[in-house]
């Protein structure tokens, strides 16, 4: 077992314990934020992974043709596109011609850009004012940016050879690039497509969890094999544990290091809550998104930011990670996403006014 994973799991049991005597270590409701997460992940994630599995299981020669018409690896339009655990992973590691391209686009790549565009996107503007979505889009833009450093960090620590890993690279710089200038010139066409893009995927995982479903109580009706089916819950229900032991520690960290907050947010020029932020996103960007709105101007740029490439860092996705990969796969996840994040807020940082004294209190 991964050592993050085990330390997560800790404060798990931790959040279980206070459960069952009522509350007393006041992180209970945390461990109860964790559990209802397994909701939300069984709904977009079991039906997604098990009909892409089987799906393209079954046409390996299409698969194929693929790869011989692309001048890089087609598992690099999966990893592009879709989140690891929204059906990036298992239809990447079917396109990829390799293990460690697998690793590199279902999981690296799927875990920056293909989360950013089928799930932190349309999940963030739709609980944003309209007045704050100017500077999450600017910080979104800098989350961007650092995505290739991040992707050449994960992909150096993998041992990809240098000239596999530019020649799989240069599509996502093409594509940050295009993103960057259409959020740059053209923001609101664009913030309509990536928002409709994540709509279509969303809906796209509600059906085919209802599909999946079906097949379970008919099985003539079934369309993928049981046991991926309990491949998929599994893998739901490990991602839970997991994002149940960030809150929780996420919890205690804000609850008994309030001082510390508070100095980290005065070096950084934000405020507290703005530095709350970062720390729970490093569990998901959706626990943030209430924070948001009592943020710094600075604050919520460098946290739209790290939403876009450090956020899930030790939440579902690590677990999700941990569960379809060795030990050296999920080091190099950890390192691509840390290396991203703090470059994201670095960018953010460097380029936002500081708030003032008050507002940094």
């Amino acid at each position: 077992m991964n050592i993050l994973i085990a330390i997560l799991l800790c404060f798990a049991f931790l959040g279980a314990l206070d459960k069952i005597i009522g509350g007393k270590l006041g992180i209970a409701g945390e461990f109860d934020r964790g559990l209802a997460a397994m909701g939300p992940l069984c709904l977009s994630m079991s039906g997604v992974y098990c009909v892409a599995v089987a799906a393209l299981s079954s046409h390996p020669e299409r698969i194929a043709a693929w790869g011989e018409v692309l001048p890089f690896d087609p598992s690099v339009l999966a990893g592009a596109l879709l989140a690891p655990d929204l059906g990036g992973y298992p239809i990447a590691s079917q396109l990829a011609s390799s293990s460690d391209l697998a690793a590199y686009s279902g999981l690296l790549l799927s875990s920056l850009l293909g989360c950013l565009i089928s799930f932190v996107l349309p999940t963030s503007l739709g609980s944003l004012q309209s007045f704050e979505l100017e500077g999450f889009m600017q910080g979104i833009l800098w989350g961007i940016v650092a995505m290739p450093a991040a992707l050449a960090a994960g992909g150096f620590f993998l041992g990809l050879p240098p000239a596999s890993l530019f020649a799989n690279l240069w599509p996502v710089l093409f594509l940050c690039l295009l993103l960057c200038l259409a959020l740059r010139f053209a923001p609101r066409v664009c913030i309509r497509i990536l928002s409709g893009l994540g709509l279509f995927v969303r809906a796209a995982g509600i059906l085919l969890f209802c599909v999946v479903t079906a097949g379970v109580f008919l099985p003539e009706w079934s369309i993928v094999p049981e046991k991926l089916f309990f491949e998929a819950t599994t893998i739901v229900f490990k991602c839970t544990a997991v994002v149940c032991g960030s809150t929780v520690a996420c919890g205690l960290l804000l609850a008994h290091c309030g001082r510390a907050v508070d100095a980290l947010a005065g070096r950084f020029g934000m405020n507290r809550y703005a530095v709350a932020g970062f720390l729970v996103s490093f569990a998901t960007s959706l626990s943030m998104l209430p924070l948001y709105s009592r943020m710094d101007p600075r604050g919520k740029v460098a946290n739209a930011a790290f939403a876009a490439t450090g956020a899930f860092v030790f939440g579902g996705q690590l677990a999700f990670v941990s569960s379809v990969s060795v030990g050296k796969v999920v080091a190099a996840y950890v390192i691509c996403k840390l290396v991203g994040g703090v470059l994201a807020i670095l960018l953010a940082m460097r380029f936002t006014k500081e708030c003032t004294p008050d507002s940094a209190a």
